[in-house]
């Protein structure tokens, strides 16, 4: 359990910071099956049910399954940290 959060967030952080160059990286958690996708400070999360969070221009938003945003608002650290 713990480590799969904690693969979540350091492969998604080195891949950013690792590849630079590339215009984007996806990687899917074996854990949870969130598919992650990282284009330079944007990140984007999919789970397996369908929801989705990003956060890209320094914004935060929540997308349900069909694609209604439930949440939006300044991006934190903490989601930063958690996705």
């Amino acid at each position: 359990g713990n480590s799969g959060n904690s693969n979540a967030g350091g492969n998604g952080k080195g891949n950013s910071k690792g590849k630079a160059g590339d215009a984007s990286v996806d990687h899917v958690n074996a854990v949870t099956g969130d598919k992650v996708e990282i284009d330079g400070k944007n990140i984007r999360v999919t789970h397996p049910n369908g929801m989705k969070e990003e956060i890209e221009n320094g914004r935060f938003r929540m997308e349900d399954a069909l694609g209604r945003t439930i949440v939006e608002r300044a991006a934190t650290a903490a989601d930063v940290a958690r996705l």
